[in-house]
């Protein structure tokens, strides 16, 4: 008994083997079958597929997508490995209207996979479409229509697409087919745009685009050249049929060209190139280069290495707000809000408010059209020239070399070619500065005017900042500066501005020093010398307790009206004219001493100042001799 149970076990153990050896058995059997008849159909398969089915399928499934007539020039090219592919070669799309003839695209070769056995079935499907070096061609009509409408299945997919109650994209069952992917190599899109009578040309594009099924999300990514500039492009969305249709659709943009980058995510009008609610970002890594590959001229710009901008746009009506705005330029950051418009038979308008953290004054003011340097040989276009704008912009530090001001708070308003630029509050110079820039609009023959207040500024930094040197005043001082600049602004910048610029100029300053006016040293020379230079009376500073000065000048030179420097033993007074343009000095003083029985019994003493600011010359004048005295006749002569 105990050798028959011994027995039963060991079968029992040899049995799961044998299952297990028998079901190995039958799935090699079975894998080598349906190796061996892929195989054998493979190799029967030319003798099974006709090919003319498969080209006559192909073209009858192009000319059904699009509506149009399809011809097919070359023979066909059929593979089965490692899956069934055909391929087509000389393809054309022609559009017929009544008796002509028009021709929509040209293919090179255009290939896809089929299904096997639906081809054996003589009722092939495909998918996989690659269309090598197409040559298309599209007109758009003033409404943003393109001529390649007609009564194809995407046509008809594109007129009955619709939102469900949940918004998203929707179509009749119908109607919805199998799109899967689409290669495209070396393509030539030509773009004829009636609305603006260009013609816009695409070339060298490569492009993948994944599209399951019409009903679904569609993605594309694409790399193309465009006026010889290589642009890659991106684009997704899940409602494609409403998007090709102008219809207001989500959609994600992606842009990279040379030196910049953009991302845009919301919504979008693709017939009528309008961007909606939605994020935008551009990030400019390298802006020197994107200029150069854009073409782009943008006075205020040339400084620029990095610009990076967010924001959120929001439409309303004809308004495009970019809210939440973002930006940063050389590593300068800034934010604010900002409105574009754009009213009918009128220039664009920009409002709105932005804040800096730096501020490139000089970038700001040629971007205004007002030239702060004579670097350019030609004036770049600025933004003035294609909008209107009234922007109110702070920063925390402005610079306009080698001078700084913190707490800037400023007013640009710009309509046609007139403009208003007003700083109402700035810290400078240890005071305070407000400004006023207003350009009448040119064609009217008007000139701009210009205002400056200067408050308790520490005037000697103000003289170093300008490369003054010599005898120049320090202490606290206020200037006020109103000049007019005829013919509005000239293209020569600055120079030229301060050169034919005319107006009035008031100096004031208390308790100060005039550095390098020696006042006891000038009268010491001034006993033996007919001149000198004014240097050569010493390097003590003339300290004063009240500096007033008003003067007007036109044309380059100055003509002071008062100078009254009042110091503890003398008073310098000043009369004549200064041509600031050469640095140059054509002056009369007078140093008059306070109390005549002090020290300086003399008297006054007059002279001339003549030559240059730093080191001008000194001309003593005689004092007059006194008038000899008469004799006094008696009143009753003696007869």
């Amino acid at each position: 008994m105990s050798e028959i149970r011994m027995s039963k076990k060991l079968h029992s153990r040899k049995e799961p083997g044998r299952r297990r050896r028998r079901l190995l058995r039958l799935v090699i059997v079975v894998s080598a079958s349906v190796i061996l008849a892929s195989v054998l159909l493979r190799i029967a398969a030319p003798h099974l597929i006709s090919s003319s089915l498969v080209r006559s399928a192909i073209g009858s499934a192009v000319s059904e997508w699009t509506g149009h007539d399809v011809t097919i020039n070359g023979p066909p090219v059929i593979s089965f490995w490692p899956e069934p592919r055909v391929t087509l070669t000389e393809v054309s799309v022609h559009k017929r209207e009544g008796g002509s003839d028009q021709l929509l695209a040209e293919i090179d070769a255009l290939s896809a996979s089929f299904g096997f056995y639906s081809a054996i079935r003589g009722q092939p499907q495909f998918s996989e479409f690659r269309f090598v070096h197409p040559r298309i061609r599209i007109e758009r009509d003033k409404d943003g229509k393109l001529d390649w409408s007609n009564e194809g299945r995407l046509t008809a997919a594109v007129r009955d697409a619709h939102r469900n109650d949940a918004g998203q994209q929707a179509i009749d069952p119908s109607l919805d087919a199998a799109v899967d992917s689409v290669q495209v190599v070396d393509g030539e899109v030509t773009l004829v745009d009636e609305a603006s009578g260009r013609e816009f040309v695409v070339q060298g594009l490569q492009a993948d685009i994944d599209w399951p099924r019409l009903s679904s999300a569609f993605d594309a990514k694409a790399s193309l050249s465009f006026e010889g500039r290589p642009v890659t492009l991106q684009i997704q969305t899940d409602s494609p049929l409403m998007l090709i249709g102008g219809d207001v659709a989500d959609v994600v943009l992606g842009v990279d060209v040379k030196g910049l980058s953009g991302r845009f995510q919301g919504k979008a009008n693709l017939m009528k190139a309008r961007l909606g609610d939605g994020s935008l970002e551009f990030n400019a890594a390298d802006f020197p280069a994107f200029a150069a590959f854009s073409g782009l001229r943008l006075a205020g710009s040339e400084e620029w290495q990095t610009a990076s901008l967010k924001t959120n746009l929001v439409t309303a009506d004809n308004e495009l707000r970019f809210e939440d705005l973002s930006f940063q330029i050389n590593g300068n950051s800034g934010d604010g809000f900002l409105a574009l418009t754009q009213p009918d038979q009128a220039r664009p308008t920009v409002n709105g408010t932005l804040a800096l953290d730096r501020l490139d004054l000089a970038g700001l003011l040629r971007g205004l059209e007002i030239e702060v340097d004579d670097k350019a040989e030609a004036r770049l276009p600025g933004f003035v020239d294609w909008i209107d704008f009234d922007v109110t912009v702070s920063a925390r530090t402005a610079t306009l070399a080698p001078f700084e001001l913190t707490g800037l708070g400023a007013s640009l308003i710009g309509k046609g070619d007139s403009l208003k630029l007003v700083i109402g509050d700035a810290a400078f110079l240890g005071g305070s500065l407000s400004a006023r820039f207003s350009r009448p609009d040119s064609a009217a023959g008007q000139e701009a005017d210009l205002s400056l207040s200067l408050e308790n500024i520490d005037v000697e930094r103000l003289m170093e900042g300008l490369a003054l040197d010599g005898t120049v005043p320090a202490g606290q001082a206020s200037v006020d500066l109103v000049a007019r600049l005829p013919n509005g602004e000239p293209d020569g910048g600055l120079r030229q501005s301060v050169e034919t610029m005319s107006g009035t100029l008031r100096f004031r300053a208390d308790d100060g020093v005039l550095r390098n006016f020696d006042a006891d040293g000038l009268r010491a020379m001034a006993k033996g010398h007919a001149y000198f230079q004014l240097s050569a009376a010493g390097d003590e500073d003339f300290a004063f307790k009240q500096f007033d000065l008003t003067a007007r000048f036109d044309h380059g030179s100055a003509e002071i009206e008062k100078a009254q420097i009042s110091g503890s033993s003398d008073t310098l007074t000043l009369s004549g004219i200064a041509p600031f343009t050469r640095q140059a000095l054509a002056l009369r003083g007078e140093l008059t001493p306070n109390d005549e029985s002090g020290a300086n019994a003399d008297g006054p003493l007059s002279f001339f100042i003549g030559g240059v600011w730093s080191d001008p010359v000194i001309s003593p004048v005689p004092n007059a001799p006194s008038p000899s005295v008469a004799p006094r006749l008696p009143a009753n002569p003696a007869p």
